[in-house]
C-alpha cells in the first residue's frame, strides 16, 4: 500500500468519479483507475461497487476510507509540525464548532491571534455530531461541544457554562411576567432548531412529563432565523443564553424564567486522547487557561 494509492481512492470516493478525481489529483484516469485497482489487491476486498455510480463504498471501502483520511490527514499535520518547530509564529490550528458554541470561541481567538499573529487559525462549523468523528480522523485539531461525546479516544474538559432560556418577543403578554410555568405554555406556537440535539430532548421530555403539549409549529436551520423569527412575533423558542446577548441588550426579545425547567449547558473542549497536540493547538489551550476560562 502506498500514500499515492490511497490518495487515489480517497479522491474517487469524495469527487465520486474517476476523471474528476484525476483531474484533481493532476493524473491520467487510467493511472487512478491502477492505483485504486493496487489497492483493492493490497486489501482483498472490493472497494468501490463497480455495479453502482463511482464512488460508491463497500462495507470495505468505508473501513478503508476511515483509515485512508486518518494518514493522510496525519501526513499534513506532521509536515506542520516540522515547520512549527522553527518557531511557534508559524503553524495553524483548526478548530469544529457548531453555530452556536463558535460564539464561545470569540475571545479566546481574540486574545490568541494577538498574541500569535502569524498562526492561522480556521472554525470549521460542524454539525455536533459530526466534531468527535472529524477529530478521530485528524481533520480538525480541537473540538467545541456543548455535550460530553463519550468516547475514550477524547478528552473533554469543561471550559465554560450556559443555559437554555425561553425568549419571547416584547409584546408578548410572557414578557410582562418574566417568570412563567410550563403549563402556561401549552398553547404557545415554538420555533426549534431543525438539528436534534440532547437539549432539545431535554425539553420535549420535560414538557411530557409534566403532560404539558409543546407545540413545534416551525423549524429552522439556524439560530440567527430562530431569532428573527421571534422578533416578528412568529412564536416562542428556546435558545443558548450566550447567543442572545446583543437581542437581549436592544430589548428585541425577553427572556422568560420558567419555573420547572433549568437547562445549563456545558461547553467542552475535546481533543484526542492519545496524539500530541501540535504546538499551535497547545499554545490556544495555554491561551484559554490564562483567560480562565479551562477549569480544572
Amino acid at each position: 500500500m502506498e500514500i499515492s494509492q490511497l490518495e487515489a481512492f480517497v479522491a474517487v470516493v469524495e469527487e465520486k468519479s474517476f476523471s474528476r478525481a484525476a483531474a484533481k489529483l493532476h493524473r491520467t484516469q487510467p493511472a487512478v483507475s491502477q492505483a485504486v485497482k493496487r489497492l483493492e489487491e493490497w486489501a482483498r476486498e472490493s472497494l468501490l461497487d463497480r455495479s453502482a455510480k463511482s464512488g460508491v463504498l463497500t462495507e470495505a471501502g468505508r473501513i478503508l476510507y476511515d483509515y485512508a483520511k486518518k494518514v493522510l490527514n496525519l501526513r499534513v499535520e506532521a509536515r506542520f509540525a516540522i515547520e512549527e518547530l522553527r518557531a511557534l509564529d508559524r503553524g495553524r490550528v483548526t478548530i469544529g464548532a457548531n453555530e452556536s458554541t463558535a460564539l464561545y470561541l470569540l475571545p479566546v481567538l481574540k486574545k490568541f491571534r494577538e498574541r500569535y499573529p502569524r498562526i492561522k487559525v480556521a472554525v470549521k462549523r460542524s454539525l455536533s455530531r459530526e466534531i468527535p468523528i472529524a477529530l478521530l480522523r485528524y481533520e480538525i485539531d480541537l473540538g467545541v461541544l456543548s455535550y460530553d461525546p463519550q468516547n475514550a479516544d477524547l478528552e473533554s474538559t469543561v471550559v465554560s457554562l450556559d443555559e437554555l432560556c425561553l425568549i419571547v418577543p416584547p409584546s408578548h403578554p410572557l414578557a410582562r411576567l418574566r417568570e412563567a410555568s410550563i403549563h402556561a405554555l401549552g398553547k404557545e406556537n415554538f420555533i426549534a432548531h431543525n438539528v436534534a440535539s440532547p437539549y432539545r430532548q431535554r425539553v420535549i421530555e420535560t414538557f411530557a412529563k409534566l403532560r404539558t403539549p409543546l407545540n413545534i409549529a416551525l423549524e429552522l436551520p439556524t439560530v440567527e432565523t430562530i431569532k428573527k423569527s421571534v422578533r416578528m412575533g412568529m412564536g416562542v423558542a428556546f435558545a443558548p443564553r450566550m447567543c442572545l446577548e446583543d437581542e437581549l441588550a436592544r430589548g428585541e426579545c425577553v427572556a422568560v424564567r420558567v419555573r420547572e425547567m433549568r437547562i445549563q449547558r456545558q461547553l467542552r473542549l475535546i481533543y484526542r486522547r492519545h496524539a500530541t497536540l501540535s504546538a499551535a493547538a497547545q499554545a490556544f489551550l495555554i491561551t484559554a487557561r490564562e483567560m480562565g476560562i479551562v477549569r480544572g
